[in-house]
């Protein structure tokens, strides 16, 4: 896809969204405040056609995608050949992580799952920068920049999108409207598969910056019953310093929870 056809595709998805009616949601603030952070929740029903949001401005604010970028690293290699298959095994140097979980060799699916950062560090290497800059703006990911070094830009570089944008580039994904081929598109879904049960299945992703001025924490995905997605959700918050990781799903969770999303 060319950079016309890209420019227009984001341009008609926008038309899209905004033709889409939305809801502000101020309601939802207290599952931010229970856990003592200040944030936005994105829900975009498609069985609705609508958006609900807490906090417009926030959700139109563009931030660090910190890990969940690890969604358009995966599919921007697989599509370049940076990253061959779900296979394919990414081995530990044997020096010690930030987590024990990253202390082991990881395929896609677990380091998807665990967010391994040396390993999508390893990727956006491979890819490099001209092929990285170009599956961006194929995608028509965020403001598409990439200064800040080839595996940093995401981390702390220049790389933005705001949780509105999360949300739109999930539904491209799972709609297969993003410009890759559907087996990149397949196997990144396949690897964001966190849940699966006899009446759901949740596909999501974790993000989290840190030691920059713009701290911010992600989480977001989307929700299916019966192969037919009914939720697609971004929220991000300013995480304080003694803010535990898993507020971001205490507070997901209950907002999905309670419109009828989650058990």
């Amino acid at each position: 896809m060319d950079r016309l056809s890209t420019s227009l595709a984001a341009l008609f998805a926008s038309f899209s969204a905004a033709a889409a009616p939305t809801i502000e949601r101020a309601d939802w603030a207290s599952a931010f405040s229970a856990q003592g952070v200040r944030g936005t929740f994105v829900l975009y029903r498609p069985a609705l056609e609508r958006f609900e949001v807490l906090d417009p401005a926030r959700a139109r604010q563009r931030y660090l995608p910190a890990s969940t970028f690890k969604i358009a690293n995966a599919l921007i290699a697989l599509d370049c050949g940076s990253l061959r298959d779900q296979h394919e095994v990414f081995h530990w140097d044997g020096k010690a992580k930030m987590r024990r979980a990253w202390e082991r060799d990881h395929t896609l699916d677990s380091g998807m799952r665990e967010s391994v950062v040396w390993m999508f560090q390893e990727i956006a290497r491979r890819t490099g920068k001209a092929r990285m800059k170009e599956g961006l703006q194929r995608l028509g990911y965020g403001n598409g920049d990439i200064g800040g070094g080839i595996d940093h830009f995401w981390l702390q570089g220049s790389l933005r999108i705001s949780a509105n944008e999360q949300v739109d580039f999930l539904r491209r994904l799972r709609e297969g409207r993003l410009a890759v081929t559907p087996r990149s598109a397949r196997l990144v879904r396949n690897a964001l598969v966190v849940e699966r049960t006899p009446t759901y299945t949740l596909y999501a992703k974790t993000g989290t910056t840190g030691g920059t001025r713009d701290a911010v924490a992600w989480w977001i995905g989307w929700i299916e019953r019966d192969a037919t997605p009914t939720a697609y959700f971004a929220l991000n918050y300013a995480p304080g310093p003694r803010t535990p990781y898993a507020a971001r799903f205490a507070i997901g969770r209950s907002i999905l929870h309670d419109e009828g999303m989650l058990p």
